[in-house]
């Protein structure tokens, strides 16, 4: 008969799996191969590399090959195209674009389409970095009903570009598409980085739109701000570049072979 009063002696100890359980976290931090200190998403192997100039800007990318089933939606050649459709102000700083493979546990624990990291060491390479994540293709999104307002506005974006919708009685269902992949990495992921980085650059190194003379103060005075505030700069800046190239007949393009 089972006693629920009587303890278990193992309980805490290496034969109840005490240390060896798996807390499902992500290293943040160790050195890598080249002896650098780097965060997990810095730590990308560079199956190509490909350089480009824009005005007296180089910018060198690092494309790491997706694995089966994962794709990023477009080619280092459409960075390019894009980019180059852009104010030369705008990009000028931005030194490295990486296209990283995620791990299993990375995209299931931190996903993320994309994300702007103001100074990466990857490999041998550093400066300020786009980096855009590998998808699963067949990746399901699922989001309760009940959302906050911004992510009612972000629900409105994923439905632009062109996912595959469905409402259940309980969720919002996305299923992700090669072709709606395309449009939220190309059309509004790397915009909406890119505006981060415009964002950054002009309130701590422009004169007519710093926050203040002093660069270590607007540096300070920059991360202080709410998240909200830097998304909504980011999200409109995407917004408005886009429009204006649809506008144009500049967007969408042919996808172009790497």
């Amino acid at each position: 008969m089972k006693r629920p009063e009587r303890r278990n002696r193992k309980i805490g100890t290496k034969s109840s799996g005490f240390k060896h359980r798996n807390d499902m976290t992500i290293p943040e931090r160790f050195l890598d191969q080249f002896g650098n200190n780097t965060r997990y998403y810095e730590r990308a192997k560079a199956d190509r590399v490909y350089q480009f100039k824009i005005g007296t800007q180089i910018i060198t990318i690092l494309y790491e090959n997706p694995r089966l089933g994962h794709s990023y939606g477009c080619t280092p050649y459409d960075v390019e195209h894009l980019m180059r459709l852009l104010p030369g102000e705008d990009i000028e700083g931005i030194e490295l674009v990486s296209f990283r493979q995620p791990t299993h546990k990375q995209s299931q624990q931190f996903p993320v389409w994309g994300r702007l990291i103001y100074y990466s060491t990857i490999g041998s390479y550093e400066g300020t970095c786009i980096n855009l994540e590998a998808i699963n293709l067949d990746h399901v999104i699922e989001w309760p009903r009940k959302l906050s307002v911004e992510n009612q506005a972000e629900l409105a974006r994923l439905k632009s570009d062109g996912h595959l919708y469905e409402e259940t009685s309980r969720t919002h269902r996305f299923t992700v598409t090669e072709n709606s992949l395309r449009h939220h990495i190309l059309y509004r992921t790397l915009l909406h980085e890119i505006g981060h980085w415009v964002d950054y650059d002009s309130k701590i190194y422009r004169e007519d739109h710093m926050i203040d003379n002093d660069c270590g103060v607007a540096y300070d005075l920059y991360f202080s701000r709410p998240s909200v505030e830097l998304e909504s700069f980011a999200h409109r800046y995407a917004k408005e570049k886009a429009d204006l190239l649809r506008a144009a007949q500049k967007i969408p393009f042919t996808k172009i072979a790497f």
